[in-house]
């Protein structure tokens, strides 16, 4: 069964302020396992912070009211990958320590660049990406419309397309979900720098994914760049938004 996040003790997490951390932006990293990485809580709000998840294990992560049904728990017990859930909706998103960049960020209510309104903060969101991406030559469009839920949405995240998410060729590589809370606002934020489905599709039952796995393999396609160079390139675009 997929662990409930309350009950998740916030251990395993090591957290160490990055030394150059940008002007307005308090940044650090978190390790972690996956679960207890999306259990983290932000006890700080005084300032907007970024974190650097740096998860330890492979994990398939399920939506938050995602029924787990669809999950092939034996084969995932065999692969020895993990199966977690975040508090934010949508479709599952595989974790691969070696194949995504995730960073979430906070933004205080009080803070100049926050936004009433969900779409538009999602967008911005979606700018930021697009202008660090720009400037390492990437060449990617954002998803500036309303939601688009397809056929899939509900079993794979990347089979959406959510207001600011970074497609090339009409191929997801960014996804973006938001939970807002009376504090501000935390940003998850999922860069893809591999896309092998065939490694986490038989993660899912065989009734779930019937007819579906082709749909599944064209949802996303992947940036081939440095973890730390998007990191400099990000809180640059970042700092001048």
């Amino acid at each position: 069964m997929v662990p409930n996040l309350d009950d998740v003790k916030q251990v395993n997490i090591a957290e160490n302020l990055l030394l150059d951390g940008m002007p307005e932006w308090v940044v650090s990293d978190q390790v972690g396992n996956v679960q207890a990485l999306h259990s983290l809580m932000n006890e700080d709000w005084t300032s907007p912070s970024v974190w650097i998840m740096s998860p330890t294990n492979p994990c398939l992560v399920l939506g938050s009211s995602q029924d787990d049904s669809c999950i092939n728990y034996q084969h995932a017990k065999k692969v020895d990958v993990s199966i977690a859930r975040r508090r934010t909706g949508g479709g599952a998103v595989f974790v691969d320590p070696h194949t995504l960049f995730w960073v979430d960020l906070f933004v205080p209510r009080t803070h100049r660049i926050w936004q009433d309104d969900i779409e538009v903060a999602s967008i911005w969101m979606g700018r930021v990406w697009k202008n660090t991406l720009n400037s390492m030559g990437v060449d990617c469009q954002m998803h500036n419309k309303p939601f688009e839920k397809g056929p899939l949405a509900d079993l794979v995240c990347f089979a959406g397309r959510a207001p600011g998410e970074l497609l090339i060729r009409e191929k997801k590589i960014l996804g973006i979900s938001q939970r807002r809370m009376k504090e501000g606002v935390r940003f998850q934020c999922a860069l893809t720098l591999g896309w092998k489905p065939e490694e986490w599709v038989k993660l899912f039952t065989d009734a779930s994914t019937r007819n579906l796995e082709s749909e599944i393999y064209d949802a996303g396609t992947y940036v081939a760049l440095d973890r730390k160079e998007i990191l400099i390139a990000f809180m640059e675009a970042l700092t001048l938004s």
